[in-house]
């Protein structure tokens, strides 16, 4: 009689909600744009991301080892200099958004709203706001993105000496310590 009784509720629960949503490293992105010299910027990315959505919140975790910036060299000297990934590896992302909020969303749905996220880098642990939006694709594909960049401030997460230090080794002018990081997470089950 109890099987009988969770296979019922199994099947009256939509088939998105009774599975984990596991981050689709392949289809998701996230970037940020380093300005120098006053007037250039550069896009950048992170190649290895991993993440999930459980009950509660959506979770996404930077391997700050496969940043990407076009030349090899400077990606060594963001690892080593500014994110000192010997010592602070990954980056983690949280917000407030997980099964409970979106299970009522159906197929084409899209909501955005303003929400707090918080950001864990080179071990400090800060609330930044977000205008995001999520999107259901499909029975088994959520995507959360960004609606405008998140600016980060290199200097609020101890950072600011890596970004002078990156600066001197360039010979550059400037290197802002303001960085607009934008993202499009997909998540499948």
């Amino acid at each position: 009689m109890k099987t009988l009784l969770v296979s019922a509720l199994l099947l009256a629960t939509p088939a998105w909600a009774q599975a984990a949503w596991q981050l689709d490293e392949e289809h998701s992105s996230v970037h940020y744009v380093s300005t120098k010299n006053t007037a250039t910027g550069e896009v950048n990315s992170f190649g290895t991301l991993s993440g999930s959505i459980d009950e509660q919140e959506s979770r996404v975790v930077i391997d700050l080892a496969s940043v990407e910036t076009g030349i090899d060299i400077r990606n060594e000297r963001m690892q080593e200099m500014l994110f000192e990934t010997g010592e602070f590896g990954e980056a983690e992302v949280s917000v407030a958004m997980g099964e409970e909020a979106l299970s009522d969303m159906q197929v084409g749905e899209r909501r955005q709203a303003a929400q707090p996220l918080s950001l864990t880098l080179h071990g400090e642990t800060l609330e930044l706001e977000a205008e995001m939006q999520a999107l259901r694709l499909d029975d088994s594909t959520l995507v959360i993105s960004s609606v405008h960049p998140v600016v980060v401030s290199a200097e609020d997460f101890g950072l600011g000496e890596g970004v002078e230090a990156l600066r001197e080794v360039a010979g550059l002018s400037s290197i802002s310590t303001s960085v607009p990081v934008s993202f499009n997470l997909v998540f499948t089950q």
